[in-house]
């Protein structure tokens, strides 16, 4: 399964062929969500070049000497102060900008076979990126015949085992060369299984399930990143680090023990390597290798499909995301050349700060939500 160089008469790779059972046309009042009366507002009264053709207008027929005109003017030059802090507080963060030139890159995708995973690699490839796949799954048509006509290599490894990683890098260096982004995404299907027995709960999780789900969507990552940070820190191109988590790491609902801890597990992980990559004694790794991490909310794929049932008011606050409007955010930042923390849609953005409000509110957010009931048993979903 060698990858062949695009011709300049190919068309470009087309969308993954397993559309998600989420991907249905939704009745017209599912799109009016808080996000999105949020960035009508962010578009509008709330960003400072709005504000400042405002004042312009007022100005242009002679009433800038007004009340109105200077609390305008007043307003604009609040909203900018802010805007610039931001940025300046994000790049002391994260360092300036590497320099990304797509037709470089070799971008490995860990669990790109389906879901988030393979619409980044449909991307990557339209970029102009080398893509490996990575996924314990064999590779469908569609990837067969793209694997002709691009720089794409589709390797079936088992990324819970160490030597079984070792040799999947090796290939895709032999065949596409260093890697210059990782992105850690493999996750294994939700159990959905409580860690208590009970009359309504008849079954339990097992270590065993525990275990698998943490082989994959945990060890995985430091698989990846035992075989192959030593190549990201030393490419002298830079590199991107991109750790998929879920805002679930934050939350942690009832049902998803194992689940759950290995998303907070890989968060944790992924604030570790950043520390540890500012602390390095070169300055200059620090400012070439970026990381990424991404805690989205509940995406439509096939990860929660029919996994979940909650309350009619929660996609109003916490929309379902599609996994193309998260990838775009990604590759946008990745081209770019930045670093940070990606968090959509708008509720996930304010879990920091979860853990610090009181007991009762907290309970009453889970309440609200439905959250702890979310999760519908394996024992009573449909056969």
């Amino acid at each position: 399964m060698a990858s062949k160089s695009s011709s300049s008469g190919s068309s470009p790779p087309s969308q993954y062929s397993s559309p998600s059972p989420l991907a249905r046309p939704k009745p017209w009042y599912r799109h009016i969500t808080l996000d999105l009366l949020l960035q009508i507002l962010a578009n509008s009264v709330f960003h400072p070049w709005i504000t400042l053709i405002f004042y312009l207008c007022l100005a242009s027929i002679h009433k800038h000497r007004e009340p109105m005109a200077y609390y305008t003017l007043y307003y604009t030059a609040f909203l900018a102060v802010v805007e610039m802090s931001g940025w300046i507080n994000h790049r002391i963060t994260y360092g300036r900008h590497r320099r990304v030139e797509w037709e470089k890159e070799v971008a490995v995708i860990t669990g790109g076979g389906s879901g988030l995973g393979r619409v980044l690699a449909q991307m990557f490839l339209r970029k102009g990126a080398k893509v490996a796949i990575l996924d314990v799954k064999e590779p469908d048509a569609q990837v067969e015949e793209e694997m002709e006509r691009w720089d794409l290599i589709w390797v079936k490894v088992d990324v819970g085992g160490l030597e079984d990683v070792r040799m999947a890098v090796d290939r895709v260096i032999d065949e596409l060369g260093s890697p210059t982004i990782l992105v850690n995404n493999a996750a294994t299907p939700v159990n959905g299984l409580p860690l208590l027995c009970s009359p309504g709960k008849p079954s339990s999780l097992s270590p065993d399930q525990a275990r698998e789900t943490l082989a994959i969507n945990a060890m995985s990552h430091f698989n990846m990143l035992s075989v192959l940070l030593p190549r990201l820190t030393s490419s002298p191109k830079g590199a991107h680090i991109v750790t998929i988590s879920s805002i679930l790491a934050h939350l942690a609902p009832a049902c998803l023990a194992d689940y759950t801890s290995s998303k907070a597990a890989v968060s944790s992980l992924h604030q570790t390597l950043y520390h540890e990559l500012r602390n390095n004694p070169d300055p200059s790794v620090f400012a070439r290798v970026k990381t990424l991490l991404v805690e989205p909310g509940q995406l439509d794929t096939q990860l929660f499909a029919d996994n979940t049932s909650v309350p009619f008011y929660a996609h109003f606050f916490g929309p379902v995301i599609e996994a193309k409007d998260l990838a775009k955010e990604i590759v946008r930042t990745i081209e770019r050349g930045d670093g940070g923390v990606i968090r959509t849609p708008f509720y996930t953005k304010c879990m920091p700060f979860y853990g610090a409000m009181p007991g009762t509110f907290q309970l009453f957010m889970r309440w609200f939500s439905g959250i702890d009931e979310a999760i519908i048993e394996k024992t009573k979903r449909s056969p």
